[in-house]
């Protein structure tokens, strides 16, 4: 894996082994990850430069690795200094006050043959990437609060696919937020599961503030959110109550406020679903709360790093 520096004027992927130009990185059409949408993945971002959470992130890529139960998988123990080299080498022509989302995918491998409706596949494989984050887009979800639909569109079952596999199956995600959209342009999707029960959005786990304490979906609904246990931590420093329960659309409508997470915006304010107004602020005073110490602990304000760099 090495790449000749002195010629570097674009952006650098890792596939299969090789540090190549993100330009030249390409997958046949019969790679699973395109025939059938079997790939696990993980997106973390860095900040000043420096990959954030990578062992987390290498650790939940793992456990999806070993639900879904691939044969074939290469040796995966240089991703680390992979992550690594992907940030060194894409922050060389980053402005100072960027950052960049760096992804990690596998997938199932090529299709080498149909036997009986059965697809063989080969060695998976793997990818890293980057982009540099999109504040401007971030913005508004910062300082006005995100607005959310209840789409018709919903979780899929724990039974079909366990929701701790972080995956590239996002076909019922596209749907959902093409649907959320066109009631509310600006709008994210934010599904049930099959029991009615609010589960997450696309882009990140759901929490609610309610009387000075916080409540998110149940863990088995939803995927293990990384930004979630930040968030669980800073809660227990400031010795603010958090419960996994199962949460209704009316325990939403009825909150004092709520707020999303994730690895690459970290947390948003939730202003709205379906149309009605949820809290009387945004961000509301626990949210705010729990944004300053998760910017004191990275020594490094996300929101105004976003308003710097627009």
């Amino acid at each position: 894996m090495q790449f000749q520096e002195e010629k570097q004027s674009e952006s650098i992927c890792y596939l299969n082994g090789d540090m190549i130009p993100f330009q030249d990185a390409r997958l046949p059409v019969f790679d699973l990850a395109i025939m059938q949408g079997a790939t696990v993945t993980e997106r973390l971002r860095t900040f000043r430069h420096v990959p954030y959470d990578v062992d987390a992130h290498l650790k939940r890529l793992q456990q999806s690795l070993d639900l879904v139960g691939w044969p074939n998988l290469p040796d995966l123990s240089n991703l680390s200094h992979v992550v690594a080299e992907i940030a060194r080498l894409n922050t060389k022509n980053l402005a100072v006050n960027s950052d960049l989302a760096i992804v990690l995918f596998i997938s199932a491998g090529q299709a080498v043959g149909d036997s009986n409706g059965l697809i063989d596949q080969s060695k998976p494989t793997v990818c890293v990437y980057s982009a540099p984050l999109p504040f401007s887009k971030w913005i508004a979800g910062y300082t006005q609060g995100v607005e959310l639909i209840v789409p018709e569109v919903r979780q899929i079952p724990r039974i079909s696919i366990d929701p701790k596999i972080k995956m590239r199956s996002r076909l019922h995600w596209q749907l959902a937020d093409q649907e959320a959209r066109r009631k509310n342009p600006r709008a994210l999707a934010l599904l049930l599961d099959e029991y009615d029960c609010l589960t997450e959005t696309s882009s990140g786990n759901l929490m609610i503030v309610k009387n000075g304490a916080v409540f998110s979906p149940r863990e088995s609904q939803t995927l293990d959110g990384i930004s979630r246990q930040h968030v669980i931590q800073i809660c227990e420093e400031l010795e603010i109550p958090f419960t996994f329960t199962d949460l209704k659309k009316s325990d939403l409508l009825q909150a004092d406020e709520a707020f999303l997470t994730s690895s690459t915006f970290c947390l948003m304010p939730v202003t709205s679903v379906d149309g009605n107004s949820i809290g009387t602020s945004t961000p509301g005073t626990v949210t705010e709360k729990i944004r300053q110490s998760w910017t004191t602990s990275i020594g490094l304000d996300f929101v105004e790093q976003a308003k710097s760099a627009k």
